[in-house]
Protein backbone atom coordinates (compact mmCIF):
# COMPACT_ATOMS: atom_id res chain seq x y z
CA UNK A 1 0.00 0.00 0.00
CA UNK A 2 1.27 3.71 -0.89
CA UNK A 3 2.37 6.05 1.60
CA UNK A 4 1.43 9.45 1.29
CA UNK A 5 3.08 12.02 3.25
CA UNK A 6 1.11 15.05 4.32
CA UNK A 7 2.25 18.52 5.58
CA UNK A 8 1.08 21.71 6.77
CA UNK A 9 0.99 24.31 3.54
CA UNK A 10 -1.57 27.42 4.81
CA UNK A 11 -3.46 28.46 1.93
CA UNK A 12 -2.67 32.59 1.32
CA UNK A 13 -6.12 33.97 2.27
CA UNK A 14 -4.80 32.25 6.01
CA UNK A 15 -1.77 34.40 6.28
CA UNK A 16 -3.09 37.06 7.75
CA UNK A 17 -4.33 35.56 10.30
CA UNK A 18 -1.43 33.66 10.74
CA UNK A 19 0.57 36.58 11.27
CA UNK A 20 -1.78 38.65 13.59
CA UNK A 21 -1.81 35.73 15.80
CA UNK A 22 1.84 35.06 15.68
CA UNK A 23 1.95 38.38 16.80
CA UNK A 24 -0.17 38.22 19.50
CA UNK A 25 1.83 35.49 20.67
CA UNK A 26 5.06 37.61 20.45
CA UNK A 27 3.28 41.19 22.41
CA UNK A 28 -0.36 39.97 24.26
CA UNK A 29 -2.80 42.87 24.43
CA UNK A 30 -4.80 43.27 27.65
CA UNK A 31 -7.94 44.44 27.86
CA UNK A 32 -11.75 42.64 27.77
CA UNK A 33 -11.89 43.38 23.92
CA UNK A 34 -8.43 42.27 22.67
CA UNK A 35 -8.51 39.33 20.50
CA UNK A 36 -7.28 37.01 19.98
CA UNK A 37 -7.54 35.17 23.23
CA UNK A 38 -5.06 32.50 23.59
CA UNK A 39 -5.03 29.64 25.97
CA UNK A 40 -1.80 27.82 26.18
CA UNK A 41 -1.48 24.81 28.55
CA UNK A 42 1.63 24.16 29.26
CA UNK A 43 2.77 21.68 32.48
CA UNK A 44 6.33 22.35 31.39
CA UNK A 45 9.00 19.61 30.77
CA UNK A 46 8.08 17.37 27.88
CA UNK A 47 4.54 16.82 28.73
CA UNK A 48 1.90 18.21 25.70
CA UNK A 49 0.68 21.42 24.93
CA UNK A 50 -3.25 22.40 24.46
CA UNK A 51 -4.11 25.54 22.80
CA UNK A 52 -7.13 27.10 22.28
CA UNK A 53 -7.55 30.37 20.07
CA UNK A 54 -10.75 32.62 20.77
CA UNK A 55 -11.73 34.97 17.87
CA UNK A 56 -14.17 36.40 16.16
CA UNK A 57 -12.07 36.29 12.96
CA UNK A 58 -12.52 31.97 12.97
CA UNK A 59 -16.02 32.65 11.86
CA UNK A 60 -16.05 30.87 8.06
CA UNK A 61 -12.71 29.40 8.69
CA UNK A 62 -12.77 25.48 8.73
CA UNK A 63 -11.72 23.79 11.50
CA UNK A 64 -8.50 22.20 10.03
CA UNK A 65 -7.60 25.67 8.60
CA UNK A 66 -7.93 26.91 12.20
CA UNK A 67 -5.71 24.11 13.89
CA UNK A 68 -2.65 24.94 10.83
CA UNK A 69 -2.62 28.67 11.29
CA UNK A 70 -2.89 28.14 15.11
CA UNK A 71 0.55 25.45 14.72
CA UNK A 72 2.02 27.64 12.40
CA UNK A 73 2.31 30.93 14.74
CA UNK A 74 2.73 28.49 17.78
CA UNK A 75 5.94 27.20 15.76
CA UNK A 76 7.24 30.76 14.34
CA UNK A 77 7.37 31.78 18.18
CA UNK A 78 8.32 29.01 20.31
CA UNK A 79 10.01 26.60 17.98
CA UNK A 80 9.81 23.01 16.54
CA UNK A 81 10.24 21.15 19.30
CA UNK A 82 7.56 23.08 21.24
CA UNK A 83 5.20 22.77 18.31
CA UNK A 84 5.74 18.74 18.22
CA UNK A 85 4.22 18.78 22.26
CA UNK A 86 0.92 20.08 20.89
CA UNK A 87 -1.40 17.60 21.71
CA UNK A 88 -4.60 20.14 20.66
CA UNK A 89 -4.82 23.28 19.04
CA UNK A 90 -8.31 24.54 18.27
CA UNK A 91 -9.41 27.92 16.87
CA UNK A 92 -13.07 28.88 18.54
CA UNK A 93 -15.34 31.38 18.21
CA UNK A 94 -16.71 32.74 20.94
CA UNK A 95 -20.04 31.22 20.95
CA UNK A 96 -17.50 27.84 20.53
CA UNK A 97 -15.25 28.55 23.68
CA UNK A 98 -18.35 29.02 25.94
CA UNK A 99 -19.83 25.63 24.49
CA UNK A 100 -16.58 24.15 26.01
CA UNK A 101 -16.60 26.34 29.17
CA UNK A 102 -13.40 28.33 28.66
CA UNK A 103 -13.41 31.56 30.70
CA UNK A 104 -14.44 34.59 29.26
CA UNK A 105 -12.53 37.14 27.76
CA UNK A 106 -10.61 39.48 29.77
CA UNK A 107 -9.97 36.37 32.24
CA UNK A 108 -6.21 35.19 32.85
CA UNK A 109 -4.49 35.14 29.80
CA UNK A 110 -0.89 33.71 29.03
Amino acid sequence: MPVHKIGRTLMPQFLELRSELEKEWRHPRSGRTAEPVIYESDPGGNEPIQLYVVWRRWEGVPPSDRTDVILDAFEAVRGKDAVLRVSLALGLTTPEAEQLGLPRKGAERK
